[in-house]
């Protein structure tokens, strides 16, 4: 569908959510409505057949009959002839399209190009025919269809009927108005078998006679309206005479067949109804896939995340009952002053870049700072008011800040061993940074490793019903850091983090060529926080609920949400597995698993949470070489060796191209470096030693990649 027209199917879906009702598109052939659940199923078209103006009123005609046909009664019609309900059909769908027009007068416009469209493209059969020749029913049809634009001429019979149309104010009125111009259709073919003839048109008959009226409407001189009372009026009184009486008339008007009358036709209906139910078919894709209309789970943040307290106890309890040994407890000790070391030789250069930070921001505030005088006479000027008229007290207006918060998630995945201890660092001086500052933060390790629920939702943070998305029952988010954590439970989160990192990043290398983790022993972590898979798209599911939470206990203004991740999310299931069309904010749209084409379930998640919540969405993604990138880069030609240079020098490469606002492209290799000089270094020259003191403060600053992209963006 072209973009003009799913923007007005969009608008159309917005007034129609106000009857409560859906409007699915589906690998159909004719339109449906659930009643129970509100629902609206109308058929998928063909990219070529698609009409804005034809589609909206389509979509309005079927929430007319949601709307205004009562559904008991019409199934109640399946006992019935097929040619009384293709009457009841006709004149039904001129009623609800009159009403429809009425609740939104914006669709009449598409009722008018629609129809036009449509007409055109001889939905309805009437190609090089004379519809002056068709049945009275078809008349009727077209007339309504076309909002009474076609030039028919009606006898004054059928122009009392044709009026009728337009005073049925419900169901039973169609039913009434149905029988009574079934009946006369009957009745003219009986007195004129010739007329059979309109049932198969012939391009070249003789149009119907304007002076052709019956004898005894000629002579009346009621107004229409008189007739249409009189008529409905007779038939209400029809209806209570005595049930043989009642027989006989229903057989007279609808129950013949007319299997008896030669040259008749078997049954009458409206043909230009079935052509264009016909050709709505035909446009139909037949190729579509059957779409999925999903919601949002229900989450349970209180399953689903794991507090860093319990992180803690776990990771005690586990030490305890498996590394209780002398020799243990020696290996989980000089783990902790390895990070203790790291913390205290990257606070330094942490606090260096608060100060900057600090600097920029305050120079910014007042850059936009304004000056208005007062009427207040600054005595400090008094003396200079016989040369200056500039004497008065001035009040400087800084703007004020947005309280900013941050809420970040780790990669808990297997093939993050490769950068996991470079990430871990990167992180803790992140956090380090964020808390000298008083910037409210959240950070979570986000992983699926906890398999004692498998597909158990009892047990689970997520909470599914019938058409929602069936996340990983096993996602946990492990609450690492957070800006109410007390100093000790943050040195403690740090040192298990760190040990944890050093663990892996050794453990699935065996040459242990980790300086950091060149100890063969450096002790386990509890297997529930094993490595994993990458559960991104659940947790950005259960950020819906997370931001929300923070913002009101924080009370932030901006929240920058920062992912760290070196791949794509795991698929998200759902039920029927067909092309997942996601409900957010009211609306459904396209969400598949193809990663990085702006609408994969993770990008359209992230523009939901961005737009929901005023987010700065910042993302890492984290590769070992730059050959990894050439598939996921657009590098304009000729840019190649300018891209591998920043990538190398640099140690990422920003990519402005994504749901994120920035999603910076990371060397993984790049440690943290915290020695100012060279160890190799031997001089007393003052003039070296400044030039190796600065540049080793620039080294170790361009180092923390993470930090220093960070403090760009919330600057």
């Amino acid at each position: 569908m072209n973009k003009n027209t799913m923007k007005n199917k969009s608008q159309l879906a917005k007034l129609l959510a106000t009857e409560n009702i859906e409007v699915q598109e589906n690998a159909v052939q004719t339109a449906s409505f659930d009643v129970v659940n509100r629902i609206l199923t109308i058929p998928i078209f063909k990219e070529e057949q698609k009409s804005k103006h034809v589609y909206d009123m389509l979509v309005g005609h079927e929430v007319s009959h949601a709307l205004y046909t009562p559904s008991d009664s019409w199934k109640d019609m399946s006992n019935r002839s097929k040619e009384f309900r293709s009457f009841v059909n006709v004149i039904e769908d001129a009623r609800i399209d009159k009403l429809i027009q009425k609740k939104y007068p914006g669709l009449v416009d598409d009722y008018l190009k629609g129809f036009d469209k449509m007409l055109k493209d001889n939905f309805f059969g009437t190609k090089d025919k004379d519809m002056m020749n068709y049945a009275l029913i078809d008349k009727i049809n077209l007339y309504y269809k076309s909002s009474k634009r076609l030039d028919f001429k009606f006898t004054n019979k059928e122009k009392i009927l044709v009026d009728a149309v337009d005073k049925c104010k419900n169901f039973d009125d169609v039913l009434k108005l149905a029988e009574e111009i079934l009946g006369y259709c009957k009745k003219e073919l009986q007195k004129k078998p010739e007329v059979a003839k309109v049932y198969k048109p012939d391009p070249k008959g003789k149009k119907v006679d304007e002076s052709e009226t019956d004898s005894e409407d000629s002579k009346s001189d009621m107004t229409t309206d008189d007739k249409v009372s009189e008529w409905l009026d007779k038939k209400d009184e029809e209806e209570n005479k005595d049930s043989d009486s009642d027989d006989k008339q229903k057989t007279n008007t609808t129950g013949g067949q007319g299997a008896g009358e030669s040259g008749l036709p078997s049954e009458i209906t409206s043909l230009t109804n079935d052509f264009m139910d016909t050709a709505i078919k035909g446009i139909t894709d037949d190729q579509a896939r059957e779409r999925d209309y999903c919601e949002l789970p229900k989450v349970d943040l209180k399953k689903l995340i794991i507090p860093y307290q319990k992180f803690i106890r776990d990771i005690m309890v586990y030490d305890k009952q498996h590394h209780n040994t002398e020799y243990d407890r020696g290996q989980i000790n000089k783990a902790k002053l390895t990070t203790d070391k790291f913390i205290r030789e990257s606070s330094n250069v942490v606090n260096y870049l608060v100060k900057e930070f600090e600097m920029k921001k305050n120079a910014k505030l007042y850059a936009r700072a304004s000056q208005d005088k007062t009427g207040i006479i600054d005595p400090l000027k008094l003396h200079s008011y016989k040369f200056a008229e500039d004497i008065f007290k001035k009040i400087t207006t800084v703007p004020n800040q947005k309280n900013h918060g941050m809420i970040l998630l780790l990669d808990w995945s297997g093939s993050m061993q490769k950068h996991i201890l470079a990430t871990t660092e990167q992180l803790i001086n992140l956090t380090m940074f964020c808390k000298k500052i008083n910037i409210p933060f959240s950070v979570y390790a986000f992983m699926n490793n906890h398999r004692e629920t498998k597909d158990d939702y009892l047990h689970s943070g997520f909470k599914i019903t019938g058409n929602s998305i069936k996340p990983d029952a096993s996602t946990k988010l492990v609450q690492l850091f957070t800006g109410k954590q007390s100093k000790v439970d943050f040195t403690r989160t740090a040192q298990i983090l760190h040990r944890a990192a050093m663990y892996f990043g050794g453990y699935y290398n065996w040459r242990r060529s980790d300086p950091m983790a060149e100890d063969m022993s450096v002790p386990s972590i509890s297997g529930d926080y094993y490595l994993s898979s990458t559960p991104l798209n659940e947790s950005l599911v259960a950020m819906d609920h997370v931001i929300k939470k923070f913002k009101d206990s924080y009370k932030t203004d901006k929240v920058a949400l920062v992912t760290l991740t070196d791949g794509a999310s795991n698929s998200m299931h759902h039920p029927k597995c067909g092309e997942l069309h996601l409900k957010l904010n009211g609306k459904y749209v396209p969400a598949h698993s193809y990663w990085r084409d702006k609408k994969d379930f993770t990008s359209v998640m992230l523009k939901y949470l961005k737009k929901k919540y005023d987010l700065q969405l910042i993302g890492f993604y984290l590769v070992s070489k730059y050959r990894e990138l050439q598939y996921m880069l657009n590098v304009p030609y000729g840019k190649e060796m300018l891209a591998r240079k920043m990538f190398s020098k640099d140690k990422f490469i920003a990519d402005h191209d994504t749901a994120y606002d920035v999603y910076f492209y990371v060397n993984s290799g790049t440690r943290i470096k915290n020695n100012t000089f060279d160890d190799n270094a031997n001089t007393t020259n003052k003039r070296s030693l400044k030039k190796m003191f600065m540049s080793g403060m620039k080294n170790r600053i361009n180092s923390r990649v993470l930090l220093q992209n960070f403090i760009k963006r919330i600057a």
